[in-house]
């Protein structure tokens, strides 16, 4: 497949939104502002981070969903694919039956979880599409913080995403650590959605932020594709 992931391209192209919303503060900032002027300008930069971060969760989970995509396509044999993403819908299944009241339909549901999932665990037989769900993979997925963000890409085999975006970005020459910039930013965009007026990013930081979040982006792109790979290359190594 492709180098970079459809859902990153689609990342890349919703950053436009916030240039248009940039555009609304007002155009020249050697000219004395009024109070209504500098309230424009807090109020259209807090929303640009919000709207950023919520675009780059909004990838995350695209990423995964990609992931499952691919999968589904290929069908690859059961040990090509992670244990933990097998397990994952196995245990869904399971906790949905035990949530059920004793009768007739926990019981077929029941029978019908051995015959249905039973083929996860054969190392030999192909991925069914039927029991894996891009939906249930993408909602692991509850925030941008860098542990969610481990767990969750853990379930498609990379170890640790957030240091190898560290690697990926420190190659490129940007020094800077993933899980403590990915902190500092979900952070006061919580802080905003909350109420705190107190949080007001400057341009500088914005145009710093959706710099930060494009290298990731570009990082975790690669490290899903390369994912996509191990699990969906079906020649054998040479």
């Amino acid at each position: 497949m492709s180098t970079k992931l459809a859902s990153y391209d689609d990342f890349i192209n919703s950053t436009a939104e916030l240039h248009h919303l940039l555009a609304v503060r007002p155009a020249s900032p050697l000219v004395r502002r009024t109070d209504e002027a500098v309230q424009l300008e807090n109020a259209v930069h807090r929303a640009c981070l919000v709207l950023l971060v919520a675009h780059f969760e909004g990838f995350a989970k695209a990423a995964l969903s990609e992931y499952v995509d691919e999968v589904c396509a290929v069908r690859p044999p059961a040990r090509k694919v992670p244990p933990a993403f097998l397990e994952l819908f196995t245990r869904d299944r399971i906790q949905e039956i035990a949530s059920l009241p004793a009768g007739v339909d926990r019981v077929h549901r029941t029978r019908k979880l051995f015959t249905a999932f039973s083929a996860l665990w054969d190392q030999d037989r192909s991925i069914d599409p039927q029991v894996i769900s891009a939906k249930i993979l993408a909602r692991q997925m509850t925030s941008l913080k860098p542990d969610v963000l481990r767990e969750s890409f853990s379930l498609i085999g990379i170890d640790d995403i957030i240091a190898d975006a560290t690697s990926n970005l420190q190659t490129a020459g940007l020094s800077v650590r993933v899980d403590i910039k990915l902190e500092e930013i979900v952070d006061k965009r919580n802080l905003i959605a909350h109420g705190d007026y107190s949080i007001k990013p400057t341009s500088t930081d914005l145009e710093d932020y959706i710099d930060f979040f494009m290298a990731v982006g570009d990082a975790f792109s690669r490290s899903v594709v390369q994912a996509i790979d191990q699990a969906c290359t079906l020649r054998s190594p040479t």
